[in-house]
């Protein structure tokens, strides 16, 4: 857990040194300064331009430019009024397009910093979710249930707020669900592994207890948003894991890994094990009723004592499978 709280602390650090609107914001009051500056200097041009050709410039244009001499009176008059309508004409036309073109420009530039506006926020809203993930992992690491309780209903909320975090998330909590079960496999006795939470003898219908934030991580693995799972990162993996008398009813678990894992009294009712890994599981007196167990590993796991009224093992690989109910002669759905 510390080097995944250092991890994301690195995280934070990193969003927090880079912030990519205070970058564009100078950009833009660089670009801006210019703007002003160079149309100052061609209102200037345009303006001295432009008297000029109002006055003496003129007559100027019509000898030099139009070629035309010897007018006097009247005629020199129209000549020169038609100039002088010449370039104010021209003068109209080139301040519309300059007009044009910095509306284009302003527009393109509203258009980026909006852009990066929304990558800012996305940014920060991602450091707000790592800190709240180092926080929740710290909240794991406690040693009073409450806390580590917290813990994993942070993380939950982490999972449903942001798709991208929903992976790491799942992989935190059933490396939590899992980590009892290995000290319990390593000969440490089951009561110092759950504390004063796991009660050896039973609760409600005579199943045994699971510690409460084991219980509370693996309910929330079990109402995931599926569609966020990362099939890159394969299988949610809870194998090996002590899971004895769970309360898994309803639970999403397709395609989880739950080989070798122990889910004796565990109450499986209703829920999805679709092509779920239960290579020697061990399913002692669980509830399968009305659970789904299509295209489900169960090779070598054992069912001795389990309820499967109504539990679909269609395309179900059951070869060696342990104590398989055959209520009044006939085998569960799906089993040939």
């Amino acid at each position: 857990m510390g080097r995944e709280t250092m991890i994301v602390s690195l995280a934070a650090s990193s969003i927090a040194e880079y912030d990519p609107a205070m970058t564009v914001s100078r950009t833009v009051v660089r670009t801006r300064r210019l703007d002003l500056t160079f149309l100052a200097v061609a209102g200037l041009i345009l303006l001295v331009g432009l008297m000029w050709l109002l006055g003496p410039g003129a007559g100027w244009v019509l000898e030099h430019v139009d070629g035309v001499t010897g007018l006097s009176g009247k005629e020199r008059a129209e000549a020169l009024d038609a100039i002088r309508g010449r370039g104010l004409a021209v003068s109209t036309g080139v301040v519309a397009l300059v007009a044009v073109f910095y509306t284009a420009r302003n527009a393109d530039t509203a258009r980026r910093t909006y852009e990066v506006g929304q990558r800012t926020l996305a940014l920060s809203e991602q450091g707000l979710v790592t800190d709240r993930y180092t926080k929740a992992i710290e909240q794991l690491g406690s040693a009073e249930p409450a806390v580590r309780l917290g813990g994993i209903y942070a993380l939950e909320r982490i999972a449903r707020d942001s798709a991208r975090d929903h992976p790491a998330v799942m992989e935190v909590l059933t490396a939590f669900v899992r980590e009892p079960s290995r000290l319990a496999h390593a000969g440490t006795p089951d009561r110092e592994v759950h504390g004063q939470d796991q009660k050896a003898t039973a609760s409600l219908q005579g199943r045994p207890r699971l510690r409460a934030d084991v219980q509370a991580a693996v309910a929330v693995i079990g109402r995931r948003n599926v569609s966020h799972d990362d099939p890159g990162r394969g299988r949610v993996d809870l194998a090996e894991a002590n899971l004895a008398g769970a309360d898994l009813a309803g639970a999403r678990l397709g395609g989880v890994d739950l080989a070798q894992a122990d889910l004796t009294d565990a109450d499986l009712a209703g829920a999805d094990l679709s092509h779920a890994n239960l290579w020697r599981a061990d399913l002692t007196r669980a509830s399968l009723t009305t659970a789904d167990l299509t295209g489900a590993i169960l090779d070598g796991a054992r069912l001795t004592d389990a309820l499967t009224t109504g539990a679909n093992f269609d395309g179900a690989k059951l070869d060696g499978v342990l104590g398989l109910p055959d209520a009044a002669g006939e085998q569960p759905p799906g089993v040939g």
